[in-house]
């Protein structure tokens, strides 16, 4: 295959125990680290930032991912065959909303010649799944690890309620800059309406510095989801805004309606 990209919520010291393990077994592979910062066991986030990320890197990636609170209980170890990439990784829907932004397979990891010998209740990271990411690049089949897996657990992202003047959404991920990334789509918003969160307006604007500094501003971010910022300021402290939390968006000055997708609403 050739690279191999981790993304886990272990901070540090465990990512480079699982490069170790890695390059024991595939001495010339080419490891990236995308992130060991997902906050602790949050599996939204990991997923959100995996489906954002994956079309980034070149074919023949294995991503490895790991945001596994279920770790060393009986959830299923996922290889997702994506044809030109794989995902590696435990069933808690963490893989796949990235796997379906491609045309995939499921399969659960079966024999374990391709785990570590002593495989621990506690860090399936470094014993399973960088071992067996490291076995297909160095050319093991999927096939020969794992069997088609059909009852894995799905996660649904891309959640909003549309209806009359209100979006409602949840806030996926808040960046280091203190930018809350939305669940609902950029697209069903337009450059310079007015909207409304938590009773502070604010328009919807093409850049940044569209804004004042110290403004309120929503953006279709680089997501391509709504994305409430402030410019030069930290949003979810201003807004006191939480990963997982309902966010409501509100039209702010308009007569026409949103169509309700939940009841045959007019169209905006």
């Amino acid at each position: 295959m050739g690279t191999i990209a981790l993304m886990t919520d272990f901070g540090s010291y465990y990512p480079g125990v699982m490069r170790g393990v890695i390059l024991g077994i595939d001495p010339d592979a080419k490891i990236v680290d995308i992130t060991h910062s997902i906050k602790r066991g949050n599996i939204r986030e990991g997923a959100f930032l995996l489906k954002d990320c994956i079309g980034y890197f070149p074919d023949g990636t294995i991503f490895v991912a790991v945001v596994d609170p279920g770790v060393g209980g009986d959830r299923a170890v996922l290889i997702v065959d994506c044809g030109s990439k794989v995902l590696v990784g435990p069933d808690n829907g963490l893989l796949i909303p990235a796997a379906k932004t491609m045309d995939y397979r499921v399969y659960r990891a079966v024999d374990e010649r391709y785990f570590l010998k002593d495989v621990s209740k506690s860090f399936h990271g470094r014993d399973v799944f960088a071992p067996i990411a490291a076995h297909i690049s160095k050319g093991v089949s999927i096939e020969d690890i794992g069997k088609p897996f059909d009852l894995f657990i799905d996660l649904e992202l891309e959640k909003a309620i549309v209806c009359e003047y209100k979006i409602i959404g949840e806030v996926l991920f808040i960046d280091d800059f203190g930018n809350l990334i939305t669940s609902i789509s950029g697209n069903l918003l337009r450059k310079g309406d007015r909207i409304k969160v938590k009773d502070r307006e604010m328009n919807l604007v093409s850049t940044y510095s569209d804004a004042k500094e110290g403004d309120l501003l929503a953006i279709a971010g680089s997501h391509g989801n709504l994305e409430i910022s402030v410019n030069k300021g930290n949003a979810a402290e201003f807004l006191n805004f939480g990963e997982g939390d309902e966010v409501t968006v509100e039209l702010v000055g308009v007569i026409e309606k949103y169509k309700c997708n939940i009841c045959d609403s007019e169209e905006r």
